[in-house]
């Protein structure tokens, strides 16, 4: 009768297995459609996980298939896109776009039922997912998990890509909390609690896992996997020691372009490590509402009004401690003694951006306010003590203070502070007093990050105040004008460039240089108009502003210079150009009149220019044309001219 049984369930199984195979590889309805010729956002992209599936809907631990259903519905009905695997390696590692509210889909653990339930639900609306599996379950007896047998189907089936958790699941070391340490997390320890594994064994563990975790998936699809989730999450580069994290860091870039280290946040931007992604694990009994509004309150946004709200909203990430909202004020406290940091959601593609806030330091500690936060190696940071102000900067391991500003010996109470933040400088006011008379340069490993809030000292009593909050990016804007002395600088907070005539430099030398100094004192970039002239002008008035008497000046005040594509019969020899400058630390900008952009669309020539200006907004019949260009080019450095107040001067804008 055993026997019997044992038969019955082994059958069951092969028919499971059966089933799986069937349903990936011959009911896939219509494949997913990928647009990418028309792709043209190069922000980011969100990423949802998804664990084990269910049918029964008495297993809260799971996401019943109906609930999985509605989620992907409500997504697309959303206007939520999905990508592949490759398509997150290509954007990293070649700047390819992504569509507009790009997802990439991951279901983890490698189970069957992730395949079996979602499959029907992937083919109603067209999305695209990638199942992450561990290699070692491949091979065996397991009815639970996709195997070798089975992954090449689903490797085959155009709705679904297959990528690693590594190779070995297993647990090692009971912890001092009662829990077990990950595979790839630490040493193996004894049974008195002291590890017997060497630097030198963890390392060799390290690397075969690696090893194994890509050969497996390879040998039984024939497809290398791109994508690698480390578990547990929000541990590498994080929390585990600096010689355990090396060495599994340095194998992870070995065998995998792109891999999922972090967990919590959803939103992906191109300043991310695409070894440091993040992903956020939806909730089996959340909504399709909540899942919404979750993805919502952490994608990337223009403007903050209320901040108080933006506690209610849960705009804000916290690593440590806790916030609280008082009216107009927001509170920071500490837990654990640890100092708190809070992280605003959607901020990290700022780059020109306008910041008011009132911060309140006390005698125990400091209030830190960052304008660019990427990682506690990178950032930038006003520190406010009662006595003084400091702009810092880090960059791996050294934490500098670029700039320092004295409050005066009767302040009292909280200070006012004001930035404006534009491309790689910083201009500051403290209580209305301009802090600095000329822009306070930041490095360009510091070019973007998120806006953040934190403290500094121990065993604060009081929580740390920030009032008046007021955040507002920008696009960049420029304007062309004869004389510097045609535009009001002063009323032009949120000008980022100022293109000049070429002989700027040359009919007038000190009035020149002296001009120069007046726009880069406001933070505006200064460029010169070589718009008609051919590789051989340009050349020689690169150059001068190199061996010129007054090189000084002109070396470091000249960001760079606008060429036009009409003066360039052969686009090779503007691209040669365009490296030329480039070698020489010069930006480059291509004017583009509409026979221009039709001829650029047409080329397949590659042009490395860092902006294209557009002497006419696009109209309707361009749609197909800038969408063509907006594929090759990132369209946050495409300005389209506006009309100006008057005559002496035009402006050039992006979009928002």
């Amino acid at each position: 009768m055993k026997k019997t049984i044992r038969y019955i369930f082994q059958y069951a199984i092969l028919g499971l297995a059966a089933y799986l195979i069937y349903q990936t590889a011959f009911t896939r309805g219509t494949p997913p459609v990928f647009d990418r010729a028309n792709w043209s956002q190069r922000d980011g992209f969100v990423a949802l996980s998804v664990g084990g599936l269910t049918v029964r809907d008495d297993v809260p631990a799971l996401m019943t298939k109906t609930r999985l259903r509605e989620h992907l519905q409500a997504l697309a009905k959303a206007g939520y896109r999905t990508i592949t695997s490759d398509d997150v390696r290509a954007f990293y590692d070649e700047g390819k776009p992504l569509p507009e509210k790009a997802l990439y889909l991951m279901f983890e653990g490698g189970r069957k039922d992730s395949v079996l339930f979602s499959q029907p639900a992937l083919q109603a609306t067209g999305y695209h997912a990638s199942l992450y599996l561990y290699g070692g379950h491949l091979k065996g007896w397991n009815r639970f998990f996709v195997r070798d047998s089975e992954v090449r189907k689903v490797a085959e089936n155009p709705f679904w890509d297959v990528n690693s958790m590594g190779y070995n699941w297993n647990l090692i070391n009971v912890t001092p909390q009662g829990g077990y340490s990950h595979y790839l997390t630490a040493l193996i320890d004894g049974p008195n609690g002291n590890p017997v594994e060497t630097q030198e064994q963890f390392d060799a563990r390290a690397a075969e896992d690696f090893r194994l975790a890509a050969s497996s998936i390879k040998e039984a699809t024939g497809i290398a996997p791109v994508g690698y989730l480390f578990t547990p999450a929000n541990t590498l580069g994080v929390s585990m020691p600096e010689a355990l994290a090396r060495p599994v860091e340095q194998d992870l870039e070995k065998h995998f372009p792109i891999a999922f280290t972090r967990v919590g946040e959803s939103y992906n931007d191109r300043e991310k490590k695409p070894r440091e992604l993040t992903r956020m694990q939806i909730g089996p009994d959340w909504t399709p509402e909540r899942l919404l509004l979750e993805i919502e309150s952490r994608m990337p946004r223009s403007r903050y009004l209320d901040f108080a709200d933006s506690v209610r909203q849960g705009l804000w990430q916290v690593t440590t401690g806790g916030i609280a909202a008082d009216g107009a004020r927001l509170m920071l406290s500490q837990a654990g003694g640890k100092a708190p940091f809070a992280r605003l959601r959607g901020s990290e593609g700022f780059e020109n951006f306008l910041c008011q806030v009132k911060v309140y330091p006390t005698d125990e500690g400091a209030s830190l306010v960052y304008l660019r936060y990427r990682d506690p190696g990178s950032f930038v940071r006003v520190q406010t003590t009662t006595d003084r102000v400091l702009v810092q900067e880090k960059n791996g391991t050294s934490l500098n203070t670029i700039f320092q500003y004295v409050l005066p010996l009767d302040h009292k109470g909280p200070v006012t502070l004001e930035c404006c933040v534009k491309s790689n400088r910083l201009l500051l006011r403290v209580d209305g007093t301009v802090a600095s008379t000329y822009p306070i340069p930041l490095t360009a490993d510091t070019s973007r990050g998120s806006f953040a809030l934190g403290s500094l000292g121990e065993n604060m009593r009081q929580p740390a105040l920030f009032g008046d909050l007021r955040l507002t990016a920008f696009p960049p804007r420029w304007v062309q004008t004869a004389r510097v002395a045609n535009v009001n600088l002063d009323d032009s907070l949120t000008l980022t460039a100022m293109v000049l005539p070429a002989d700027t430099l040359t009919r007038d030398p000190v009035g020149d240089a002296a001009a120069m100094v007046a726009v880069s004192s406001k933070g505006v970039n200064a460029y010169l108009d070589m718009t008609g002239a051919d590789a051989a002008r340009i050349t020689e008035t690169v150059r001068f502003v190199k061996d010129a008497p007054a090189s000084l000046v002109f070396a470091k005040l000249l960001r760079g210079f606008v060429l036009s594509l009409d003066a360039f019969p052969e686009l090779r020899d503007l691209a040669a150009l365009l490296d030329t400058l480039h070698a020489q630390g010069f930006s480059a900008a291509v004017r583009l009149t509409a026979a221009a952009a039709a001829r650029l669309t047409a080329s397949n020539v590659a042009l490395a220019a860092d902006w294209l200006l557009f002497d006419a907004p696009p109209s309707a019949e361009d749609a197909e044309e800038m969408t063509a260009l907006k594929n090759r080019f990132d369209r946050a450095r495409m300005l389209y001219r506006e009309p100006g107040p008057d005559d002496a001067a035009i402006f050039y804008q992006g979009k928002r």
